[in-house]
């Protein structure tokens, strides 16, 4: 996953990419373009270094940091985002996870077992 700017006037990013390994190339292969405008980011779980991104569409995806334990500051760099984007921009990114229903709660759960 990534975030980037359409545009070089702007100072905040406003698309998330969503990219995965590429068949057979060794290289990552691009999925997706979203605009930020139509996802919500939210840290699931800080110390896991979990986030969680909700499309308009209704997915979920959660995103688990890959890098290695000597580079922590990379998740505190994503938070910061988070934070810039909830604060500066005014858009619907929050900066963490609102309180969700029971309903919800259960449904993450599973997903996360499911990822196990």
């Amino acid at each position: 996953m990534g975030v980037a700017a359409t545009s070089p006037a702007l100072e905040l990013p406003d698309i998330l990419l969503l990219a995965g390994p590429a068949p057979g190339k060794g290289g990552l292969q691009l999925f997706e373009l979203i605009p930020l405008q139509f996802a919500e980011l939210y840290i699931h779980d800080e110390k896991r270094q979990q986030l969680k991104v909700k499309l308009w569409s209704g997915r979920t995806f959660y995103l688990q940091l890959r890098a290695p334990a000597s580079e922590d500051q990379e998740f505190g760099r994503w938070v910061r985002l988070l934070y810039r984007l909830r604060f500066d921009s005014g858009t619907r990114v929050p900066f963490t996870q609102a309180s969700s229903s029971k309903e919800e709660e259960e449904e993450e759960r599973a997903e996360t077992a499911e990822e196990r």
